[in-house]
This record gives structure tokens, sequence and C-alpha cells, in this order.
């Protein structure tokens, strides 16, 4: 891959992921003072009872990417139709299946979740639009996975930002028109179906051999393709399960209400955790060079490096969630919903450490050994429906909140872990040491300045939270700074943070401040 795509490929992820956040932020409260919390929290169940929908992918989106780029480098361009014409002949079928599965849910959805009235008529036709929708976009998967495995993610993401933009004049338009749950509905499906549609002519462009004439569907490709993304599928219901399944359960044993309560704080949490999956993309490509190589020391080093770096962004933002969290719920979207607090705080712990996991899971992938993580994610998510379910009954919210917390912290830094480091041959002792425990030290400093703030209770509104946000966050950079200039040999060895090390060496040390988006472990020595 060209270091310019690869340059671009980053820029525009981070754009979208930034662009993303800050729409979702803004936008939330606004919607949700609109609609009402029931509302609200039924446009929530809409959207991941219908997100299951993609279970009917069956991991064939990860097949086009292997595949494609494979016939690509050994120029077979036959094999690209084949690989493309059979994956959109295999989504047709899951998008008949999906409309057909719509249409037969509607009658007793309502009923399921104990919706009546006008609620429930405005309900089973937004579901309907949205499982429509759903299953259209279905055969478009290929157009983003032929532009995938070309290496333009850049066109992928900016088709993205694109959308989000028309995403948000139609949904200020619809609640300002007073269109109501449908409204808002159609509002955001529609535009979410803009953006695939823009990517049509982008893959054809990208990819000339590109043709889904019925000609090039292969049953032995459809074989071969089903067999790779079977691990991939599994994964993902693990990974559905343990953190979109929470909407259907609140819904079902508690209210409409409970759902827009549980999730502000996931939404909060959704930002920088999005933020750790795609700077830790490039962790996939790099171990399998690795591994390739049998360079199991360098891997090692490369798994406690992107771990260490992934805890240093996300402990600052989770000291500020856990500190301030009730005052931002409180400017985010209300006094009122100051009560889910201490679901933030639960979950910044749990979700936070899972998040962290985003480069162990690219490096299982990346070495192939990710039959193992397909395991743990099934199981946290069973674990985590099953007990939640009977949390719900005696602790509410609180008690399915602990649930999922306490199931991803246990996993996340314990089970997962030790299953990597014995197929690296690392021990789970360095691994919380080097990767979990040096970076919270680091911001021991940060977490004395915000508490001491806080105990002063100078926070009234958005500015003052923002100003002891900005002390936090330079103490903590203060902090980084302060134990890079200092000399190796003065600092005790738990605050010695390699991956702090690497960069002062060779970014400030050495002067050389070189562009950080490397292809090769360049920086493992």
């Amino acid at each position: 891959m060209r270091i310019g795509l690869i340059v671009r490929a980053v820029t525009t992820s981070w754009i979208a992921v930034i662009a993303n956040a800050v729409v979702g932020f803004l936008l939330t409260p606004y919607v949700l003072h609109h609609l009402g919390d029931e509302q609200f929290g039924l446009w929530i169940l809409v959207t991941t009872v219908t997100g299951f929908y993609g279970f009917f992918d069956a991991g064939v989106r990860s097949s086009i990417l292997r595949y494609v780029s494979k016939h690509h480098a050994l120029g077979d361009s036959d094999g690209v139709r084949d690989v493309l014409a059979t994956s959109f002949y295999f989504y047709v079928v899951g998008c008949f299946i999906t409309i057909l599965l719509t249409f037969a849910m509607i009658p007793w959805l309502p009923h399921f979740f104990h919706i009546q009235g006008e609620t429930a008529s405005s309900f089973q036709h937004l579901f309907l639009l949205a499982g429509i929708i759903q299953g259209v976009c279905l055969p478009l998967n290929v157009f983003i996975g032929a532009l995938e495995a070309s290496a333009r993610f850049d066109q992928v993401y900016m088709a993205r930002v694109t959308g989000l933009v028309f995403r948000v004049v139609a949904v200020i338009a619809a609640l300002r028109m007073g269109a109501g749950l449908f409204g808002l509905g159609a509002a955001v499906l529609l535009t979410n179906l803009l953006s695939y549609l823009i990517q049509i002519p982008l893959a054809i462009r990208v990819v000339p051999e590109f043709s889904v004439s019925p000609r090039w569907f292969d049953k032995a490709t459809l074989r071969k393709m089903t067999g790779y993304g079977a691990i991939t599928l599994t994964t993902g219901i693990g990974m559905q399960l343990r953190t979109y399944l929470y909407p259907v359960i609140l819904a079902k044993y508690l209210s409409a209400v409970a759902v827009t309560i549980f999730s502000l704080p996931m939404k909060l949490l959704s930002f920088p955790l999005e933020g750790l999956a795609t700077m830790t993309e490039v962790v996939n490509p790099v171990s399998s060079h690795l591994e390739a190589k049998q360079d199991y020391a360098k891997l090692r080093q490369l798994i406690t490096l992107s771990v260490q770096t992934a805890f240093l962004i996300f402990i600052p933002m989770a000291v500020l969630l856990v500190v301030y969290g009730r005052e931002l719920l409180t400017f985010w979207v209300g006094g009122k919903y100051a009560s889910a607090y201490p679901l933030l705080v639960i979950l910044t712990i749990g979700l936070g450490s899972s998040g962290t996991l985003s480069s162990v899971q690219s490096m299982l992938y990346g070495i192939e050994k990710h039959k193992g993580m397909m395991w743990f994610r099934l199981g946290e998510g069973f674990a985590i429906a099953t007990l939640g379910i009977f949390m719900v009954h005696f602790w509410g919210l609180l008690g399915f909140a602990i649930v999922m917390g306490g199931v991803l912290f246990l996993t996340s830094l314990f089970f997962i872990p030790r299953h990597l480091c014995g197929i690296v041959g690392l021990r789970l002792r360095d691994y919380l040491v080097e990767g979990a425990l040096k970076p919270l030290l680091v911001a021991i400093p940060m977490t004395v300045v915000l508490v001491g703030l806080h105990a002063l209770h100078i926070v009234h509104g958005w500015p003052t939270l923002f100003a002891v946000a900005l002390a936090g966050g330079v103490t903590f950079l203060l902090t980084v700074l302060a134990l890079g200039f200092m000399p190796p040999g003065a600092r005790p060895e738990l605050l010695t943070v390699g991956v702090i090390d690497i960069i002062f060496e060779r970014f400030v040390r050495n002067g050389k401040f070189r562009a950080l988006f490397v292809v090769e472990a360049a920086p493992l020595k």
C-alpha cells in the first residue's frame, strides 16, 4: 500500500470519527428534548433490532476485503469479478429475507415491548422503513467492500462524512416541522442510504473490472468466502450481544424510558472508544508481518506498546467522566438525567477496559489466532444477556450496568489477555503492569487536580467545565513531558513507560519530527 494512501486513510478516518462524535454529542440533547424520553427510547430500540439484520452479512464483507485484495495483487481480474458478483447475489438473497422478516415481525413487536396507542403505530411504520432500508443496504456492501479492498478507505470515510452532513440537516428540519418519531427515523435512515449510494460510482471507477453479471456467480467462491467469514460472523454476534442487546432487554423488562436513560452513558463512551478502535487497525498488518518472520519478541513488544497507548489515551477521558460525569450529563441533556451518573461510572470502567483491547483483537486477526476471540466474545454476550436479565429484576438499570461493566472488565483485563499472552509467550503480569498499571500511575497527578477542583464546587456551566478539563489535560501532558525528558536512570521502574520513551527518543531528543504513519515495525527496537 502506498504511503500516500495510508496517510489519507488515517487522516480521513479521524475526520469521520471526530465529525461523528461532534454531531452525536450536539444532536443527542436536541433530539431527546424534541421527542421525549419514551419516543427517544423507541428510536434506539428500532435501530438496535434492525441492526441485528447485519448478521445476514455472514462475514462476507470481510471476505470481499480479503479476496479482492488478493486477486488484485495477482492480477486476476476474473477472480475479482467472481468475488464481487457472488457477494452481490448472496446479499440480494439476504435483502429479501430481511424484508420478509420485517413484515413478519411488525404485528407482534408492539405487544412484545408493551407499546400501545398511536406510539405503537409510529413504531411499526418506522420499523418497516428501517427493515426495508437495512435490506436494501446489504447488496450495497459490495461496493464499499470493493473500495476498502482497493485501499480507498479515504473515499469510504468521506462518503460517511457527506452522509452525516445531510443527516444533520434532515434531522433538524424534520424535528422543527414536528415530524415526530417517524420523521426523525426517515431522516436518519434515508440519509444513511444516501451515503451507501454515493459509493457506487466511486467503486466502479476505482475497480474497472467491477461486475455483478450473473455469469460471474460461483458456488465454489461462495463456499470459500462464507468459510472465511464464519469466525468473523460469530465474533460479531458476540459483540452485538454484549453491547447492543441492552435496548431489547430493558424495553422488555422495564420501559422505553429506561432505554433512554441507559443509552446516554453508552453514547458518551462510544465517542472515545470509536477513536481507539480506528487508531489500532494498523496493528493487524504489522503483526501479520512480524508473525510471518516468527519474530515473537517484537510481537510481544508491539502488543505491550499498543495497549499502553490505548490506556494512555483513554485514562484521562475516563478520569474526567468519573469525576465530572454528573455535571457533564446535567449540562449535556438536562438535570433530570444526572441520575445516569452511577451507570456512567460503572460502564466507563467496563467498556473502557474493553476498548483498550482493540489492538489485541487486531493482532489476533493479523496472526490468524482469532478463533479463540470468537468464544470469548460469545461468552461475554451470553453472560451479559442472561445475568443482565436476572439483575434487572432486582436492581433495575444499576443491576444491568454492574453485570455489563463487570463482565467486560474481567474478560478485558484477565481472560482475553491471558489467552493472548499464552500465544505470544508474554507473562500476564508483565502485560498488566506495562500495559495498564503504568499508564494508570501517569494519570495520578491529573486525578488529584480534578478531584481537588471538584471539591471546590467551581463548575457551574460549560465554560468552567471546559476550564477544569483543560487544567486536567495540561497536568497530564506535563506529567508525560516530565517523564519523557527525565533520564531513564532517574525514574522508578513503574514510571518507565515504553511508548513515551520511544516517542521522545525518536521525535524529540533526535530532533526528527517525522510523520508517525509507518507501515513497517520500525519503532520496535
